[in-house]
């Protein structure tokens, strides 16, 4: 792949996760250094560096509770302080999310996922803009789905957590672009990797997930490199005149 990133890190929460470690091992088959998080998944975070050192790149895992301010902005800092400038940041975390019917959630659940979600990508965006802006710019993506734009059956505490992160990062893009920062986010559909792959894989409910496949006009899932591939190109300067924009990679759900 050609070298679009030099010097200084890529910043990816959720760096652990099925699509978040195949953003991070595309950016650093794009040159990229990777300051990567993890909320639990430690032997899987040491495979994500594995992959990030053998493309020649360094790579830093932390476990990080998204929730946390402090924690996240000394997650940042300490990127920053190994690694130099911050030029890419990425948002690839969530929590699992069970597929319910909107009149079988509760209060506390509706708080759960926008505490974990919602504002885990504020604290993020948080720590990460002072050394944006100390850097001279740079370019945020956010992974969101594809069904903020089409309301979605018994996914719901997925669908608007995830459409209020699409606002945040637009308004970032909005405010801060004057400062030579960009903001994007990538929307996936089904995709066969990371919470994707444990719906798909999940026993019982065959003829179901093969309902979802015809439904859509490719006929097939996405991969995580579909979601990696799309983010890369957003945080490159391929992409320098890109801001605000939500980028669906669904094989055509949304049509």
């Amino acid at each position: 792949m050609e070298k679009v990133f030099t010097g200084g890190v890529a910043i990816v929460a959720g760096g652990s996760g099925g699509i978040g470690a195949a953003i991070c091992e595309a950016l650093a088959n794009a040159g990229a250094n990777i300051a990567l998080t993890y909320r639990s998944r430690k032997e899987a975070a040491a495979a994500v560096v594995e992959k990030v050192e053998a493309a020649g790149r360094e790579a830093l895992a932390m476990a990080v509770d998204h929730t946390d301010p402090d924690a996240m902005k000394a997650f940042v800092d300490a990127a920053a302080a190994r690694f130099g400038r911050v030029h890419s940041v990425v948002y690839a975390a969530g929590p699992h999310i069970p597929m319910k019917f909107l009149n079988t959630i509760t209060p506390a659940e509706w708080k759960q996922v926008f505490d974990n979600d919602v504002n885990a990508a504020f604290n993020l965006v948080w720590a990460t803009l002072p050394h944006l802006k100390a850097g001279g710019g740079g370019s945020l993506v956010a992974v969101i789905t594809a069904a903020v734009e089409k309301v979605p059956l018994r996914d719901i505490c997925s669908a608007a957590p995830k459409a209020a992160i699409e606002m945040l990062f637009r308004g970032v893009a909005l405010e801060e672009g004057r400062f030579g920062i960009r903001s994007n986010c990538v929307a996936p559909g089904f995709i066969d990797a990371g919470l994707g792959h444990e719906l798909i894989a999940r026993p019982g409910i065959e003829d179901w997930i093969d309902s979802l496949r015809r439904m859509l006009p490719m006929k097939k899932f996405g991969a995580a490199d579909d979601i990696a591939e799309a983010v890369t190109f957003l945080l490159s300067d391929k992409a320098k005149y890109i801001t605000g924009q939500s980028l669906a990679v669904d094989g055509g759900l949304q049509l």
